[in-house]
């Protein structure tokens, strides 16, 4: 009897946690493809390009917004639980709250394992493809300055070669985690350095916390 009742609570449990990841992919991918297509709109490129980015962008996307999902997913259940009296029944059959409680946590402790091995190496890769593929593109661009949904991207031209600077946010004078990719004459990559902020305030731009990648 209690295997039956934990395989209830999982799979209601679950029901709600995979239909909020796919409500928020849906909203994402419909934000992100417009910041795509912004991004896109003086180049000669198809449709298919920013369709693609938005598909690979979304999932890291997901990953960082998964605490909250859980957390979300466990309030709905546990509010339908309660209202459909459910919650009394289990109570009956010996599930406390905190018993409910354990359960949410080791199946949270679980899903966090199980991305971390198998999903976000994935997720990364295609990251690291997005910020490339993103890259590549705004080298035809001479000077380029776009803020949107997926951050601050800014291209300028050096001697020898071109610079593109990302970053998440701007905080006041600051770029929070930036990633500085430099590129030679022939958009060959020679180095590519990540700062957790970055001073802007000043001619000479100030890094803290570098990690030569």
């Amino acid at each position: 009897m209690s295997n039956i009742i934990l395989s209830y609570i999982l799979k209601n449990f679950f029901k709600y946690f995979f239909i909020l990841i796919l409500i928020i992919y849906s909203f994402g991918v419909i934000l992100n493809l417009f910041q795509e297509i912004e991004f896109f709109k003086n180049m000669n490129v198809d449709i298919f390009l920013p369709l693609m980015l938005t598909s690979i962008f979304v999932p890291s996307m997901i990953l960082n917004l998964l605490p909250f999902i859980i957390f979300v997913s466990s309030m709905l259940y546990l509010i339908k639980i309660r209202n459909n009296k459910d919650l009394l029944i289990l109570k009956i059959n010996g599930f406390s709250n905190v018993k409910i409680f354990f359960i949410f946590a080791f199946t949270s402790f679980f899903i966090g394992w199980l991305i971390l091995i198998a999903i976000n190496p994935l997720t990364s890769s295609m990251l690291r493809y997005y910020e490339k593929t993103k890259s590549q593109y705004a080298r035809d661009i001479d000077h380029l300055v776009s803020f949107n949904k997926n951050g601050l991207w800014i291209k300028e031209n050096i001697d020898n070669g071109k610079r593109i600077i990302t970053a998440k946010k701007p905080e006041g004078t600051n770029l929070i985690d930036v990633k500085i990719f430099q590129f030679d004459d022939k958009f060959l990559l020679k180095k590519k350095l990540f700062s957790k902020s970055v001073d802007i305030k000043e001619f000479d731009w100030k890094l803290f916390d570098v990690v030569f990648l």
